[in-house]
């Protein structure tokens, strides 16, 4: 499962995301109902994920397949692989366009503007000068009010299915809920390995509560584990 968009609700800023209390218990009644065949597959800093998610010991995988955390197992440390150089110019852009958010990633770096639509050209423009600087194989990722700069050729898709040759996942149909076109690579492996790809906007009306209601009626959890 994606996380932003799909098990939690959109925010005006990353940061000021509502994870729902009972969401982490959710997701380990899931993992022993499943033999412990449940990720999380996201665009998200590792970091983030593991704080938000806790006490859960889930598989995650990070910033688009560039950061793998398997459950039992210590958190990865990467190294940051985009230049210093950029962030005098990253800093300027967000002082010039208030309500405009930068995340820092180990292999990337997004530009959201949710709060500041009117920048969306202009963190486009910024992004792809930085792009035209940056080792082959960088690319610039759409998401929701958002544009991503990957430094990295990873992406959900491989994840899913690197994942899918490893136990517990191997011989099992895979599924996979995502909102964003970031997520479009994961349904198309998902699909190929005869799984069912859940775009939230067709499978839940768009709603993450939808997919922990559906969840938590599959494992036969009812109440506050679905809240």
């Amino acid at each position: 499962m994606d996380f932003d968009g799909t098990l939690v609700d959109i925010a005006e800023r990353p940061s000021a995301i509502v994870v729902p209390r009972d969401l982490p218990a959710l997701l380990m009644r899931l993992q022993i109902f499943l033999g412990g065949a449940v990720a999380i597959v996201s665009g998200r800093p590792l970091a983030d994920l593991v704080s938000y998610l806790a006490p859960a010991d889930l598989d995650i995988i990070a910033e688009h397949g560039a950061l793998v955390r398997r459950r039992g197992k210590p958190a990865p440390e990467p190294e940051v692989i985009w230049p210093d150089s950029w962030q005098i110019r990253l800093e300027r852009f967000l002082h010039d366009h208030q309500g405009t958010e930068l995340e820092y990633k180990t292999s990337g770096i997004a530009i959201h503007f949710r709060r500041a639509a009117e920048a969306q050209d202009e963190a486009l423009r910024l992004l792809t000068t930085l792009m035209s600087e940056a080792p082959g194989g960088a690319e610039i990722l759409a998401a929701k009010m958002a544009f991503e700069l990957k430094l990295t050729p990873a992406n959900k898709g491989k994840a899913i299915a690197d994942l899918m040759e490893e136990e517990p996942y191997r011989r099992r149909i895979p599924i996979f809920a995502g909102d964003d076109v970031t997520d479009e690579p994961g349904f198309a492996v998902v699909k190929a390995l005869g799984g069912v790809p859940l775009p939230m906007d067709k499978a839940f009306q768009g709603e993450p509560r939808g997919l922990r209601d559906w969840l938590a009626t599959e494992i036969g959890i009812k109440g506050e584990a679905a809240a």
